[in-house]
């Protein structure tokens, strides 16, 4: 990206310059400007860690990072669109593809590509954010559902300003019997042994993470249970990880010690968040819940 040139104000006084550019340019995270970012404090080299002192002028940078590809190519993929407006798409993700390419896995078979082909004024609205151009938030890969992506500079803005008012539910199955209904909190962090998974953790780089769970249903044929999940925050494999975590985890999810299923039984069925069009009014989008969920609950009536 190009150098971005700014004066720390009151409003930033304190706050460590990765934790500030991520603010500033929300198209690349915290992780990716410890790795790659530039800083320079009145034109000398700087830390990520430093502290913004008031009255300071700062230069940042964001450099490539090795294994990513240099831009997007335009992959020919239908996407569904499940809801719509002038500031944002909603779209029912399918399992097995990423949102976009990645250093772990610079493949351009992504969503970010599909949308690339679909709109192709997209990356103009995102000068800033060659390989993540509307990113708003995630699912992993083998998971399905709705996603959210911005469609303007402003709009993602918006959405990353205000994403602790969205509320996110999702349709698992699970091995086991749950109790009727739960709460799981426990931070989550990069495990030591296996650096591909998360893990339930105390240590200093874990983040907090909490999750809510319902049972809907038990499977009589002995095989598993029907749950709804709501995830306040949004880690890394949270769901798979605290439902593993407490005895009960994810059919299809083998990482995580699931039985094996044709596929990761995960699915984002709705999405509840503040939308800018209209100043901030709640806007609900569903995805429906594919039909392997239910084969094993044949008297659930979906609502």
């Amino acid at each position: 990206m190009k150098e971005l040139t700014f004066t720390i104000s009151q409003k930033h006084e304190g706050k460590r310059l990765d934790t500030l550019a991520a603010e500033l340019v929300p198209a690349f995270s915290r992780s990716r400007w410890q790795k790659a970012g530039v800083f320079l404090r009145n034109e000398k080299k700087a830390s990520y860690k430093a502290k913004a002192v008031s009255g300071d002028t700062w230069s940042i940078s964001c450099e490539p990072v090795c294994g990513l590809p240099p831009q997007l190519e335009a992959w020919d993929f239908p996407l569904k669109i499940l809801a719509e407006s002038k500031s944002w798409l909603a779209i029912e993700k399918p399992i097995d593809v990423s949102i976009h390419p990645s250093a772990s896995d610079p493949d351009q078979h992504t969503i970010i590509n599909a949308i690339v082909h679909q709109f192709p004024a997209w990356k103009k609205a995102f000068p800033g954010e060659p390989l993540r151009p509307g990113v708003v938030h995630r699912l992993d890969k083998p998971t399905s559902g709705v996603l959210l992506v911005a469609r303007t500079d402003a709009a993602l803005r918006y959405f990353q300003d205000h994403w602790k008012e969205t509320e996110k539910w999702y349709r698992a199955v699970v091995n086991g019997k749950p109790p009727q209904s739960g709460r799981v909190e426990a931070a989550i962090a990069r495990d030591f042994k296996n650096r591909t998974k998360m893990a339930v953790s105390a240590g200093e780089s874990a983040k907090d993470a909490e999750s809510y769970f319902e049972r809907d249903a038990v499977s009589p044929y002995g095989r598993g249970s029907l749950l709804r999940v709501r995830i306040p925050t949004g880690r890394t494999h949270q769901i798979r990880v605290h439902l593993s975590a407490i005895g009960f985890p994810i059919l299809g999810d083998l990482k995580y010690g699931g039985e094996k299923e044709e596929r990761l039984l995960l699915h984002a069925e709705t999405l509840t968040f503040p939308d800018p069009d209209k100043n901030g009014e709640m806007r609900t989008v569903k995805c429906p819940v594919p039909d392997i969920f239910f084969k094993q609950f044949p008297e659930f009536v979906i609502n």
